[in-house]
């Protein structure tokens, strides 16, 4: 067995093919160092995915597991490959006795683990010279251990969910919220489209809220609709975060549902609520959102509250992921059904 395993890339995300290699890395030295490397606007940026969100990952996918190190390299103010090897080279090396210096055994032999040709000679040379007393090898993983890739997950997520390790999976799950007039039916859609995708949704987060405190909704006050709005993103957060989400979440309402409620509501501090659910509506992101209008014969409150429900979609620039569901509960069933599947892009997903 050898001392230090130092395994690096993007992993944008970190696929089974790689969770192999650092458990080869694991189990061939005393001690292992993932580094994630990536800079401002890489590939997984550009995917919702940036450096700081897949440290994350990597260290909730490795938590507990005393054996590996997980470190974070930030490209972003050094020349991009190939021509920044020195500075790179400097930064990779600096990790890597940051990770020395925390283990207590003496490090005499160093293995570093890649996939590109092109990185065994820069770093044979850089380490062999700085590491003088130490024994340097380099050794090349197999890319194709699972026929997989990063640029296939990253194209065709949904039809490669199960290559990706769990952690990494939130980054592809297809958010869908389901909104429109009080009483129209949503909170029924969003559970039975969730079992029908035998995945996860969250229910509206005021009732649990008013069910709780023993309120009604006539007694929020500014506080209230701070509590109820961040609850529902949190809520809803949990959910796509939780194991339970496969492939695609539904949501039954969200922060912006909330602040339309604010808007209407009977307190002075609305424009100061406001401000702060700016912030978290800017945060959420919906591939789809179903909108259910009032009925002919809903009450007048239920239809004001549809129409600044709509202005406030029209402000926020999503009227274009709308889509308009106007029948009955089987017709909406049946068309939110189907948009679903366009949007896994795999037809039926069972």
């Amino acid at each position: 067995m050898r001392d230090l395993g130092v395994y690096f890339g993007t992993f944008a995300p970190c696929h089974v093919g790689h969770f192999e290699q650092i458990i080869r890395a694991k189990r061939e030295n005393r001690h292992a160092v993932v580094i994630l490397s990536g800079y401002q606007g890489d590939r997984g940026e550009k995917i919702g995915m940036n450096l700081e969100h897949r440290s994350r990952a990597m260290r909730q996918l490795l938590k507990n597991d005393t054996n590996v190190t997980v470190l974070q390299l930030d490209e972003t103010d050094i020349p991009r490959y190939p021509v920044g090897w020195e500075p790179w080279l400097k930064m990779l090396q600096s990790l890597i006795d940051q990770a020395i210096a925390t283990l207590d055994f003496d490090v005499k032999k160093v293995t570093f683990y890649m996939g590109e040709k092109e990185y065994v000679e820069p770093l044979k040379n850089h380490f062999e010279a700085v590491y003088t007393n130490a024994d340097v090898l380099m050794t090349m993983v197999d890319r194709k251990i699972l026929g997989i890739s990063g640029t296939e997950i990253r194209e065709t997520p949904i039809l490669n969910w199960d290559y990706v390790t769990r952690p990494f999976r939130r980054f592809f799950v297809q958010n869908v919220l389901i909104t429109g007039a009080p009483n129209s039916g949503k909170s029924i859609l969003a559970e039975d489209l969730a079992r029908r995708y035998s995945t996860s949704y969250s229910v509206e987060y005021v009732k649990d809220y008013l069910k709780e405190h023993q309120l009604v909704a006539s007694d929020l006050d500014a506080r209230d609709f701070h509590a109820i709005g961040i609850g529902q993103f949190e809520l809803n957060r949990k959910h796509i975060h939780s194991n339970a989400t496969r492939k695609i979440f539904f949501a039954d309402t969200d922060v912006l549902y909330t602040k339309v409620y604010n808007t209407l509501g009977q307190h002075d501090d609305k424009d100061d609520i406001n401000q702060i659910f700016e912030h978290y509506i800017r945060l959420q992101t919906w591939s789809l959102i179903l909108v259910i209008p009032p009925s002919k014969n809903a009450e007048k409150k239920d239809k004001v509250f549809y129409e600044q429900l709509i202005k406030e979609l029209e402000q926020h620039e999503l009227l274009d992921k709308v889509v308009f569901l106007e029948g009955n509960h089987q017709e909406n069933y049946s068309r939110a059904h189907a948009l679903c599947d366009e949007l896994l892009d795999e037809g039926k997903d069972n």
